[in-house]
């Protein structure tokens, strides 16, 4: 099937229009597998694209030609990409495949659109076949990254043919990671990428020693400061929400928004974004209550809670995590035997970020707001009909091979019902305008 399809979905009574893709050779059918992702940033706070890779607990059978297991699990990662064809939607973003030296010899490599794919390389040695191998590729427009704890003597000419060197912040040390970048200062040309880092400290520190690109999923990691109390603009969305879940009167709700017109744009934004696919623009607060109604209103009003204001890169980071994640679970939902019961899927995963947002703790942070009792259960105790979606999307973030296979069993999910929902809330949330 064509995953692309799928981003007509989206929160609202109204659909999209699918998209029609045009036929292609087929591919080989790709083994049984988990997805998941690490996001890959710039300095200020960027989402640039994603790394994908393939769940490694995952059965896979021999494909003829392979001589190693990581060939097969590259070959399913390969397949994966190349058939779902998201690339055509997430044309801004890059995606990052690490691939085994011998896998870059596959053919189906250079399927790929080259023009969003980093293909990244761990080679263990010298060798003058993949040298040659990395230069055809260079020519053809593909990017190449190096991993430098595999930058051995005689590695030189294939890590020149590189636009990325990979540096593992979690293997190093700040003196180590000093001492590692003065080596590898005299290879020039490469862009140099901290892969792993886990705090918003190590960012900091990776940013000053002159980092350009950043993998991990720091950003969503309460600070280290103490807790701050809720602002006053949040606290008028909290309001809001409130007012709205309670379905008060319009004019109520309208006159709350006059307060602050800031909000007032940003809502309008997000409900006028493609991904909404509604047939005419929204363009004011009650033409929005009268053609959504509450329900889909409090939806994206949740996303007021991220902030309006544009410089923020940090919250926009997680506005756009918390999106993926609300959209996964809500795709997942509507497969369920009772969709009816999963409607706070969305909610619960917008609101699973709001510690790492507002820096309290989760208690705090969800005091001020009304909320019905099992989405308050999901986000406090991890219990309830809401948590095993929950669960399951933060293994598919965390690439936690035995926690994203169990988690699937419990709501009794296959990889491709997986990776079909995981994929189509990458592409929706691209069309939501932040």
């Amino acid at each position: 099937m064509s995953y692309l399809q799928l981003d007509s979905a989206a929160p609202t009574r109204a659909t999209a229009t699918p998209r029609t893709q045009p036929a292609e050779a087929p591919l080989p059918q790709p083994a049984a597998r988990f997805l998941s992702r690490q996001p890959l940033l710039d300095g200020d706070y960027r989402v640039i694209g994603y790394e994908l890779k393939v769940n490694q607990m995952t059965p896979l059978p021999v494909l003829p030609g392979a001589t190693s297991l990581q060939q097969v699990r590259d070959e399913a990662l390969l397949v994966s990409v190349i058939d779902m064809r998201y690339q055509q939607v997430l044309s801004r973003k890059f995606t990052l495949l690490e691939l085994d030296p011998t896998s870059l010899e596959n053919p189906m490599v250079e399927q790929l659109p080259k023009e969003n794919v980093i293909l990244a390389i761990n080679a263990p040695r010298p060798d003058p076949a993949l040298v040659s191998r990395c230069q055809e590729l260079a020519r053809q427009g593909f990017a190449l990254a190096l991993d430098e704890k595999t930058l051995v003597p005689g590695l030189e000419p294939l890590a020149r043919e590189c636009r990325y060197l990979r540096l593992d912040v979690a293997d190093n040390g700040l003196m180590a990671l000093c001492d590692r970048l003065a080596q590898v200062q005299g290879i020039r040309g490469p862009r140099l990428i901290a892969r792993n880092v886990e705090t918003e400290e190590a960012f900091m520190a990776c940013r000053k020693l002159g980092f350009d690109l950043y993998q991990g999923y720091f950003f969503t990691q309460p600070g280290a400061t103490a807790p701050r109390s809720i602002d006053t603009s949040r606290l008028r969305v909290m309001n809001l929400l409130n007012l709205v879940v309670g379905e008060a009167e319009h004019a109520r709700i309208e006159a709350e928004f006059k307060l602050d017109p800031g909000l007032t744009y940003k809502l309008l934004r997000f409900i006028n974004s493609p991904a909404v696919g509604l047939r005419y623009p929204v363009r004011s607060i009650a033409h929005a209550l009268l053609m959504l109604g509450h329900e889909p209103l409090h939806r994206w009003l949740l996303l007021l809670l991220f902030g309006h204001e544009a410089s923020d890169g940090r919250n926009r980071a997680l506005l756009k995590h918390a999106l993926i994640r609300a959209r996964f679970m809500e795709i997942l939902g509507e497969q369920a035997a009772d969709p009816s019961r999963c409607g706070g899927l969305f909610v619960v995963g917008i609101l699973s970020m709001l510690e790492a947002l507002l820096n309290l703790p989760m208690r705090d942070a969800l005091a001020p707001l009304k909320l019905a009792q099992p989405v308050v259960d999901a986000l406090l105790g991890g219990s309830g009909v809401h948590a095993p979606y929950l669960a399951l999307a933060r293994a598919c973030e965390s690439g936690d091979s035995d926690q994203l296979a169990a988690c699937a069993a419990d709501l009794g999910l296959g990889p491709e019902a997986v990776n079909t929902a995981h994929l189509a809330a990458l592409i929706w949330s691209e069309g939501i305008d932040l």
